[in-house]
């Protein structure tokens, strides 16, 4: 059992040092407006600089758990603001004109933005261990 759990953690861990820096790829390409194609020099660039960070990191003895806790307070933090946000544009008329929230939309929507922060501060006070 051993054996398969290593070997299982190590596929894992190898499948997403290639795909987290990938999805960042695609996530920044689409922000700026970039060809999101393994062709374009700028997707290549910023797939291949997070690769290099994740590798410096590592090589020079960085702790990925503090990582790890910081990216996990972060989400802590901006899950419930970004839910907040969202909901605060599906019900602009000046962006979606006719196509804005109904009332039902919006409870659904508010019942989101409670579970978000729900799921925001449980993630923080398990990170800073008071449960």
């Amino acid at each position: 059992a051993k054996i398969f759990l290593a070997f299982g953690l190590f596929a894992a861990g190898i499948s997403s040092a290639v795909t987290a820096p990938l999805a960042a790829a695609y996530a920044t390409s689409g922000i700026l407006g970039w060809k999101k194609d393994f062709k374009d020099k700028k997707f290549k660039a910023v797939w291949v600089c997070i690769l290099t960070v994740g590798i410096l990191f590592s090589a020079f003895g960085f702790k990925p758990i503090q990582v790890i806790v910081f990216a996990q307070i972060t989400n802590g933090i901006l899950l419930p603001i970004i839910a907040i946000y969202l909901l605060w544009v599906m019900n602009n008329k000046k962006i979606l004109g006719d196509f804005k929230n109904n009332l039902l939309q919006n409870i659904i929507g508010l019942a989101v933005v409670i579970v978000a922060i729900g799921l925001g501060l449980r993630s923080i006070l398990s990170v800073i261990g008071i449960i």
